[in-house]
């Protein structure tokens, strides 16, 4: 089966601090229903952005282009095709605090437990 590319949009690479040619940016389809986005020109294969929709694959493209050129000036872009809104991940969940730990068992706010021998206090 042939590979079914198509156009979504552009990026412009400031090499050696001149302007560079805009490259072209292509989207493909997988089987798996997965969509990719890369340049096809050999400098610039290997950053490839992935995702479940083009809009998030965009978005993690964006993010592997600022890693893999990381310089100021580096490159100008990407510039998406219209109706392409690049969709960042959501920024990972900080992790639950740690719950406390007493050597009673219970918190320190807690009421004391009645005993059979005294009596509840009343209750408002």
């Amino acid at each position: 089966m042939a590979q079914k590319l198509e156009f979504v949009g552009t990026v412009q690479f400031w090499p050696n601090g001149a302007r560079g040619n805009p490259v072209a940016l292509f989207m493909e389809k997988t089987e798996s229903g997965e969509c990719r986005i890369s340049a096809r020109m050999p400098g610039w294969q290997h950053v490839v952005g992935v995702g479940a929709t083009v809009n998030k694959a965009a978005g993690n493209y964006e993010l592997n282009l600022k890693a893999a050129a990381s310089a100021d000036g580096a490159y100008e872009g990407p510039y998406w095709n219209d109706g392409i809104k690049a969709e960042k991940p959501a920024p990972p969940k900080p992790p639950a605090p740690p719950a406390p730990s007493r050597a009673g068992g219970g918190p320190a706010d807690a009421p004391p437990v009645p005993t059979g021998d005294t009596p509840a206090p009343p209750s408002a």
